[in-house]
């Protein structure tokens, strides 16, 4: 069964950009990661909310069409261990947590917490489930999924809560111009059901199929230089109609008009890039001694944007000369948690312009660029 508002979403968008030719059609099927096939990209974890049961942490999270059962999960400590390290997932929803349905791990410390990380897989019911069980057919398809469950000590209030994203995805292969063209289909939005909402890939090739950048399934593809662009999904991820369409520009125009750090990697360089020291209270001293205020950057290791800031911005002139009133300090967020708090940072990269009695002048979160960054330094500058 096809999912008609994808289509309606879908049609209303491409108006008079349709093209005559019939839609292309491709079937699809389940597909997990092995050595060599894999996505590099995965959406934000779902959170499953655990209460105390016992010695045990409880919970369930929903994962399938509307009025499917929820996936029970009780995450355990095995007799002895400190951390969690046992997992039971109720896969087939029977209510019961069979011997099968446990998974394992040895608990990992990174940056000062404590990770439980499972890989397992659960079954998602068919749309269609009743009349693929009159026909004899499968009723379910497969939903490998990762789950993980971070322990704070430093922060041992925080209420506990265990992560999970999926793993896998749905492709397949269709012929396109007398060639073969890959194609797969992954969640974005982790309910279970496929819709606009998810993503979409296309390419001549697996590899470069799965290293790609897969857009939303109300955008398009390309592919040998002309778009594509999805008409209809079936909600359970078997089939995939899409057509090609003139957007009005070629994928070289879009490629550049979608650089949006271009202009940073191209502005001209310092001699040396920002200088930064990394002890806020010392920076802070040095301030009141200098007359000047404070720029704090928190980053951390993990954090791409924080990397793309400091090979883009931080060597421009522009920024090197605006920041000649301030002193520059970074703060590593997994390594100074106290400060984290202190300043209420959520998120990574966060800059501060505060004074040198610490009071906060301005805040901006995410990749700043060197014109943002020089106005950031130098309001009205």
């Amino acid at each position: 069964m096809m999912n008609s508002i994808l289509a309606a979403v879908v049609l209303t968008a491409l108006g008079a950009t349709f093209e005559t030719e019939s839609p292309i059609v491709v079937s699809l099927a389940p597909a997990t990661p092995s050595e060599g096939a894999g996505l590099r990209w995965s959406p934000k974890g779902a959170r499953v909310v655990l209460e105390a049961d016992g010695d045990a942490l409880v919970g369930a999270f929903d994962l399938g069409p509307a009025g499917t059962r929820p996936i029970a999960v009780r995450l355990e400590r095995s007799p002895g261990a400190t951390h969690y390290d046992r997992l039971w997932i109720d896969a087939d929803r029977d209510g019961e947590l069979a011997p099968d349905e446990r998974l394992e791990t040895t608990p990992n410390e990174s940056r000062g917490k404590w990770w439980s990380s499972f890989s397992g897989e659960v079954a998602v019911p068919l749309s269609t489930a009743s009349a693929a069980q009159r026909e004899g057919k499968p009723a379910a398809r497969p939903y490998p999924l990762s789950l993980w469950f971070v322990a704070d000590p430093v922060e041992p209030e925080v209420p506990p809560v265990l992560r999970w994203s999926r793993r896998g995805w749905h492709e397949g292969t269709v012929e396109i111009g007398g060639r073969p063209a890959f194609v797969l289909i992954t969640e974005m939005h982790m309910d279970g059901v496929f819709d606009q909402r998810d993503a979409w890939g296309l390419a001549r090739d697996r590899a470069t199929l799965y290293k790609g950048a897969s857009g939303s399934l109300e955008s398009h593809q390309w592919l040998d230089g002309k778009a594509y662009r999805p008409v209809e999904i079936d909600a359970d991820g078997r089939t995939l109609a899409f057509v090609p369409f003139d957007p009005g520009f070629t994928e070289e125009e879009e490629r550049l008009r979608n650089d949006t750090t271009a202009v940073d990697r191209n502005a001209p360089r310092a001699a040396a890039p920002l200088a930064f020291s990394h002890d806020l209270e010392a920076a802070l001293v040095l301030a009141a001694h200098e007359s000047k205020l404070v720029f704090v950057d928190f980053e951390t290791t993990w954090c791409g944007p924080c990397a793309a800031m400091n090979r883009n911005v931080y060597p421009a002139q522009a920024v090197v000369e605006a920041a000649a009133g301030v002193v520059a300090v970074k703060v590593d967020g997994d390594e100074h948690r106290d400060l984290v708090k202190r300043f209420k940072v959520g998120a990574y990269p966060t800059i501060l312009l505060l004074k040198p009695d610490g009071t906060e002048l301005r805040r901006q979160v995410g990749y700043v660029g060197v014109a943002g960054m020089v106005e950031f330094l130098r309001p009205g500058a």
